[in-house]
């Protein structure tokens, strides 16, 4: 996986698609799920290889472990395709956590 280093972060570079709408708050109880338009997928800040929607799931649990009914904030990049998206909402599935939302770009 090629990603680029920020200061002990690890990024991936995505183009947000673009939606009228309010900006959500940022909340305590966030998993944050970023995948780019090669499919590949950054949980909370750590790169994550997808081998199975199962070991996804065990991810996305273990990175929600501590909180209380997380929220799961799929950041893809605009050109990602829908198999990739599909795969973290169907790890979400398995792993219990009902609550599922995405980021987009406000345009102006």
């Amino acid at each position: 996986m090629d990603f680029r280093r920020g200061r002990e972060k690890e990024h991936l570079e995505i183009n947000l698609p673009t939606a009228d709408a309010e900006q959500q708050a940022e909340r305590a109880n966030e998993i944050t799920v970023l995948v780019n338009a090669q499919g590949q997928y950054v949980i909370d800040r750590t790169p994550v290889a997808f081998r199975s929607p199962e070991q996804l799931a065990e991810d996305l649990r273990r990175a929600g472990a501590s909180m209380k009914d997380p929220v799961v904030v799929i950041s893809a990049d605009a050109s990602a395709t829908h198999q990739s998206v599909v795969r973290v909402m169907e790890a979400a599935r398995i792993a219990g956590l009902a609550r599922i939302t995405f980021t987009t770009q406000t345009t102006r």
